[in-house]
């Protein structure tokens, strides 16, 4: 027992002080417009120049601009949405107040660069793509302001005509210059320095400059220089906004119990997944259910720190974590039982084992770590924050189900004190089943083949059932004396097809429903005649899909990049096949998916989004693997000889699924508890979300465990089929009384 006291003493401790910390993890929680509401402003959108029209990539530009300056990190996911030909949507989650939401919409900024007269040289549209960014003097080492110039030619011809000016050779960067109440005469004292953010900077002109990059300096400190990039950035904003209507509270558009019936999931998944681990490895079961813990209170509190907002995509990359922890635990343990069934000591399996497990890890973590980057890097809104989230879960991993599960695993292995207890420490150790995967996985290529196929023929025939989010439709506004009713509001309007009428806000007297039919003069009449006769006011406009659409080419540009830089990893850590294998793999998840809401209707949100990029994290980390097992046991039953047989190369396979299908099952057992747990709650505003992670787990499931390692034995045979000239092995020389 004395033994013990140590180990036990250390892994109480941890869970005390994660305990202590699960109510500060939890309170500081930011959650977003979908889960808890915040505040919205309506604004109606001008050109700048007077007579102008307005064009797309003018609201392209204004949604970037707002976005940059309200969601600089990409985490707290305002939602935005264009109405009409000049309304424009901005929802601010985590906002209790109308004078804060006006804050921080506001400051969204009109940048000019003009001279000493005050006359306009030129706008932010000479500035390029990267707009603003930080740097630093390297020979004062000051910190300065760094401007990318696209137009150079303008640039140039400005400031050479400056240049000439004798005494008045200034060129004066502003911000929302007004010319009523504006003028450099006013500020030219202050221009620059003392924390003035109209007039932002003063620089003398003494040639033309052609640079495709030019520096603003004025004593900034490393904040004041940031805040300054931010700013301009948000500069680029090419049009005016003045409100609407006045700021009002929004409720969250899953419904007011979505967070309480979300956390009372997680206490049941966590109890379920604590459970199966449990039963499954006994007293190793116990340290993985305990590590998890602490990986579920330090990523809300590594969250919380970046000021990060929860939302659904949030949600689904906590899924997807969940998945890669406990399958970080379950490959480990399978490993040691490994070794344990090879005769091995506890002691020796539990190093080989560890060791042997740490490669699979890395590598399946690696693979959606870069995923993660790439989403990150090139995605946004809420691709943008499901990236975030997930790169935070796979660094937890690491630190949790892989460093201090080998940590506390390892203290009572050295103790000595399981060393006759292997079935109390592990769990039953069985003989893996002569199962030949190779004839079996034919079943399930034959079941999706028929899924994909069936799928586009009910997608070219009838389409895809698109929400309004992809479709566009119609808003009506909402307001009355008395609480709205929204049952006979729907009944008004319910055969225009109703999507999110859940909306309310304030006191529940004003609000909006949406309709996936544009109103053509005629029903909108009808409509508003039906609404007044309920005591209701109300007016409409058109829904634009400019926002939802510009964010979907986003998130498949992003996806791209990921699967591109997947492929290179893959190739550089194992070859080509292994990643084609991969990539057909995820691609083939993503496709069930999509067949089965063609085949069954069923509507498609911008929400599937975020199960499409949950279920490409899942599949790749999945496959890997089993790929790792695949390479590992090439190694060591063919000497990883480059060529092999088609009988070999299905005994390769059949020998690695073998050994892999306890970690695919009980892996895709506890991540289907999540998702099960969080449709058994009565979420059933995220039912798509639920349902389509559903599915591509069991896809995924069958998919990496037997799909893939058949393709890949089909992509290998083709250096059967082409062989090329080989080196044979070097025979041992024999010589007679040393060797034979």
């Amino acid at each position: 027992m004395k033994k013990l006291l140590k180990p036990i003493l250390v892994v109480l401790i941890m869970v005390v002080a994660c305990a202590l910390l699960v109510k500060p993890a939890l309170n500081g929680i930011h959650y977003g417009i979908d889960l808890q509401g915040g505040f919205e402003i309506l604004y109606n959108i001008e050109p700048l120049v007077e007579g102008e029209k307005l064009t797309n990539d003018d609201l392209n530009n204004t949604y970037k601009a707002i976005v940059n300056r309200i969601d600089t990190l990409g985490v707290s996911e305002p939602v935005i949405s264009f109405e009409g030909e000049n309304l424009i949507r901005i929802q601010l989650p985590g906002v209790s107040n109308e004078d804060e939401a006006r804050q921080r919409i506001s400051t969204t900024a009109v940048l000019s660069f003009r001279d000493v007269n005050d006359n306009l040289l030129m706008t932010s549209e000479v500035l390029g793509r990267n707009g603003a960014s930080l740097s630093q003097n390297q020979q004062s080492f000051q910190y300065q302001v760094k401007l990318d110039i696209k137009d150079t030619d303008k640039f140039y011809n400005v400031t050479k005509e400056l240049s000439g000016r004798t005494g008045e050779n200034l060129i004066i960067t502003w911000l929302d210059f007004n010319d009523e109440e504006d003028s450099y005469e006013k500020y030219k004292d202050t221009c620059g320095k003392d924390g003035n953010m109209k007039c932002i900077s003063a620089a003398y002109v003494h040639e033309g400059l052609s640079s495709a990059s030019v520096v603003i300096e004025g004593n900034f400190t490393k904040e004041e220089a940031q805040s300054l990039v931010d700013l301009i950035n948000s500069g680029s904003l090419p049009t005016k906004l003045t409100e609407e209507s006045t700021p009002k509270s929004v409720s969250p558009s899953f419904g007011s119990e979505t967070i309480s019936k979300t956390g009372l999931a997680g206490i049941i998944t966590f109890a379920l997944i604590s459970l199966i681990l449990i039963i499954k490895y006994r007293f190793s079961g116990l340290l993985g259910s305990i590590c998890l813990f602490i990986y579920a209170v330090l990523v809300f509190i590594i969250f919380n720190g970046v000021d990060g907002v929860l939302t659904l995509t949030g949600i689904a990359a906590l899924v997807l974590g969940i998945g890669m922890a406990v399958d970080s635990i379950i490959i480990a343990n399978e490993r040691i039982k490994d070794e344990l069934q090879k005769g091995n000591k506890l002691v020796s399996a539990f190093n080989e084992g560890s060791k042997s497990s740490l490669v699979a890890i890395i590598d399946a973590n690696i693979t959606t770590l870069i995923a993660g980057i790439v989403l990150y890097i090139f995605g946004e809104s809420s691709v943008k924050g499901f990236a975030t989230m997930l790169i935070i879960t796979i660094f937890v991993t690491a630190v949790t189900t892989v460093f201090f599960y080998r940590l506390f695993q390892g203290m009572f292995v050295k103790s000595k004190a399981f060393n006759d207890k292997t079935k109390l420490f592990l769990g039953n150790i069985k003989e893996h089943k002569n199962i030949n995967y190779i004839n079996v996985s034919k079943y399930p290529i034959y079941i999706s083949s028929i899924i994909v196929i069936l799928g586009v023929v009910f997608a070219i025939v009838r389409g895809f059932n698109f929400g309004v989010d992809f479709t566009g439709g119609t808003n009506i506004n909402l307001s009355s004396s008395k609480n709205l009713n929204f049952s006979k509001i729907t009944e008004i309007v319910k055969e225009y097809d109703v999507r999110g009428y859940d909306y309310y806000m304030g006191t529940k007297k004003e609000g909006y429903i949406k309709l996936n039919d544009i109103l053509d003069e005629e029903n909108e009449i009808e409509v508003k005649d039906s609404l007044s006769k309920l005591g209701i006011e109300s007016s409409s406009s058109e829904i634009s899909t400019l926002v939802v659409k510009s964010l979907t080419k986003n998130a498949i540009k992003a996806l791209i990049y990921s699967l591109i830089a997947i492929i290179i990893y893959i190739t550089i850590r194992f070859n080509i096949n292994y990643a084609i294998s991969g990539i057909l793999m995820l691609c083939h998840d993503v496709l069930v998916i999509l067949s089965i809401f063609a085949i069954f209707n069923i509507p498609v949100d911008f929400i599937i989004v975020a199960s499409l990029l949950t279920i490409i994290g899942y599949s790749i980390n999945d496959t890997i693997v089993v790929f790792d097992r695949v390479r590992e046991n090439k190694k060591k039953l063919y000497r990883n000889r480059k060529k092999l047989s088609m009988d070999e190369l299905n005994e390769l396979v059949n020998v690695s699924s073998r050994e892999t299908v306890s970690r695919n099952v009980w892996t895709s057992i506890t991540t289907i508890v999540a998702i099960v747990c969080l449709m058994a709650v009565g979420l059933n505003d995220i039912v798509t979300f639920n349902l389509s992670v559903l599915i591509g787990l069991i896809a995924g499931s069958f998919s990496s465990l037997l799909i893939g390692p058949k393709v890949w034995t089909l992509l290998e045979k083709r250096s059967i089929d082409h062989p090329e000239e080989e080196l044979d092995e070097v025979e041992e020389l024999k010589i007679k009384g040393i060797n034979s």
